[in-house]
């Protein structure tokens, strides 16, 4: 059986915490990257992998990445799953501005970004964006995980997730990185034509984030509370 479905929804510290899975779990991880700007590959499984899961888990405790639930619901619907979260608006604006920043022109929404026709507003309103979180975990929500790492929390929503799986959570390598500054590009030297983000728009972000704001505020009374 698997140990753990890991959801690392982008721009919520789950790179941070692939540190803690590696102290844990070793190389038994696999990382499952690269697929979450193709619908179908975000949310179907790979066949090698649904042909014979009992191969898969003798090599593998964990599957970490940026994929949507149902990617591998059917084929370990019985692990426990933890998903990576942030404030909605505040992962919304991290998306945007590493877009502007490190966009990759074969991709249309990056392209408008970087050349400034597209501001974070707009890129907010795209659904799969200023509610990645409730499209990333269509099917399970928060209340049927089982963890929840949480930037805005994440030294105590990693020490409670390792006390769970009774690893010390005081072990001094974990200690290591929960003290750690979460990656940021909240200082980068803004770059290219791409639209600063201005506090005056932060309420109609807010707008277009309304399903993961709910779903923000019920993983903090679950695993913060």
């Amino acid at each position: 059986m698997l140990s753990l479905v890991s959801i690392h929804v982008p721009k919520t510290a789950g790179t941070n915490f692939i540190e803690t899975l590696k102290i844990v779990y070793g190389d038994r991880i696999y990382m499952d990257y690269g697929t979450e700007r193709d619908l179908t590959a975000a949310r179907t499984c790979a066949p090698w992998i649904a042909a014979n899961p009992a191969s898969f888990c003798e090599k593998y405790d964990v599957i970490h990445g940026h994929y949507h639930y149902p990617k591998y619901a059917d084929i370990f619907g019985d692990a426990p799953v933890l998903a990576t979260l942030r404030h909605p608006v505040s992962r919304v604006i991290s998306q945007y501005r590493h877009i502007a920043l490190h966009g990759d022109d074969s991709v249309e929404r990056h392209r408008a970004i970087m050349a400034g026709e597209m501001d974070v507003v707009a890129f907010s309103r795209f659904h799969f964006i200023g509610n990645a979180q409730s499209v990333y975990l269509d099917g399970i929500g928060i209340d049927g995980l089982s963890h929840a790492i949480i930037q805005e929390h994440f030294r105590t929503t990693v020490e409670r997730f390792c006390a769970a799986i009774d690893f010390d959570p005081q072990h001094p390598r974990v200690q290591e990185l929960v003290t750690k500054p979460i990656n940021s590009r909240e200082n980068a030297v803004w770059s290219g034509s791409a639209i600063p983000v201005d506090p005056a728009m932060l309420p109609e972000i807010e707008m277009n984030c309304a399903a993961d704001l709910a779903v923000y505020d019920r993983a903090l009374e679950r695993f913060v509370a």
